[in-house]
């Protein structure tokens, strides 16, 4: 039986355990073998993204370490630019023939699918994991499929959406843990507590590398605990 490889895609600037929980349930959900965090390089909607691409695959590596059937890609890095999806797929299957390619994506993402580069060739290599997250929208998968993607996606088993011939999407609910990488460089720059937003040894390897800091709040906390700073 193929392998069920599956990748999620995102900047995790940084990886919070809203993502851990999300791609746990929709591996037991799927029945996934192994579920690839993938980083991207740049983000194709300019989006800025605050720590380096080793920075962000290194707590990537650290949230996962303790999870048999989590790993950690540097595909889109290696691959460089902007990272469009269809050609990390088109990669992930050349790299992984014997592979049943899934793609992880928040619902949020999922309804604009038809705003990405060449979204129906997405189909061809992959399916879609489409995973319920706070303030999701509301719009019906099929609906939404056949009116902005195209009309002949249908019902299959399983819940499935499909297009004959291609992939498809499959609506899988997850515990909706209302955290944000946002809320948490927010909270990191104010030097506030990361614990139980983010794993502990992401934690610590934010405080310890001083990852998205307000240089000013560094230099008071320094000054709190008598540590002296050397150019």
């Amino acid at each position: 039986m193929a392998e069920k490889l599956a990748v999620f895609g995102g900047t995790f600037d940084p990886v919070h355990l809203a993502h851990l929980r999300a791609a746990l349930e929709a591996a037991e959900e799927i029945g996934l073998d192994r579920v690839l965090f993938m980083p991207c390089a740049a983000p194709p909607t300019g989006k800025t993204v605050v720590a380096s691409p080793a920075q962000r695959l290194h707590m990537l590596r650290l949230a996962t370490a303790d999870n048999p059937r989590f790993g950690v890609t540097d595909l889109e890095i290696r691959l460089g630019g902007t990272s469009y999806t269809v050609n990390t797929l088109a990669h992930l299957a050349a790299e992984n023939p014997d592979a049943r390619i899934y793609f992880l994506i928040g619902a949020d993402a999922f309804f604009h699918l038809h705003t990405w580069y060449q979204p129906l060739k997405l189909f061809d290599y992959a399916d879609f994991v489409v995973m319920a997250r706070p303030r999701s929208p509301h719009a019906e998968l099929l609906e939404y499929m056949q009116r902005r993607l195209h009309p002949d996606f249908a019902l299959s088993h399983q819940g499935w959406v499909r297009l004959p011939g291609k992939g498809g999407a499959k609506w899988v609910p997850t515990t909706l843990l209302n955290i944000s990488s946002t809320a948490i460089r927010r909270r990191a720059k104010a030097g506030l507590s990361l614990t139980y937003l983010v794993h502990p040894a992401v934690e610590e390897y934010i405080n310890r590398m001083e990852l998205y800091r307000d240089p000013a709040a560094s230099a008071e906390s320094h000054a709190r605990r008598g540590v002296v700073r050397h150019p």
